[in-house]
């Protein structure tokens, strides 16, 4: 009886954790890279040189997303910006900022490799969500469901 008794419990108890970690891990994957962006065009674009590059970044808001690469980017030109962004954030092309700001963060959801490294120059374009709260905030996301983004190296 006592034999059987120690049978159940372990079998429940390893029930538990493999059902616990199977939970953890659709929560997790439902936030990674590739993620449906919240818009499918691009707004903004931007060359400037790199300062950070982090791998698998987790960017919070009201919820979160992990993006495969956040890069940090000193903005060096404005090279181009959709006419209703242009009017809903403060920027200046001849200051070179955006918000007040010349740095810029890029979320980058392509499952690719970019190869960077602090020091080079590059050129982004993907979308741009000027409001707070949102994991996309305040960054450029580049994404494969993102109309026109991509992230290369400039010369």
């Amino acid at each position: 009886m006592r034999k059987r008794f120690l049978l159940a419990a372990t079998a429940i108890i390893i029930l538990t954790v493999l059902v616990a970690f199977a939970i953890n891990q659709e929560l997790v994957s439902k936030h990674m890279y590739p993620q449906d962006a919240l818009h499918e065009d691009s707004n903004l674009t931007v060359r400037g040189i790199v300062t950070q590059v982090e791998e698998n970044f987790k960017a919070s808001g009201w919820d979160y997303h992990i993006y495969r690469f956040y890069i940090q980017l000193n903005i060096t030109e404005i090279v181009w910006i959709r006419e209703d962004l242009a009017g809903w954030i403060e920027h200046s092309t001849e200051q070179k900022t955006i918000n007040g700001y010349n740095s810029i963060g890029i979320g980058y959801d392509n499952l690719d490799n970019p190869h960077l490294s602090v020091g080079q120059n590059i050129e982004c374009r993907g979308h741009y969500i000027p409001v707070t709260d949102l994991p996309g905030s305040f960054k450029i996301t580049v994404a494969p469901s993102v109309n026109e983004s991509y992230l290369k190296q400039k010369i």
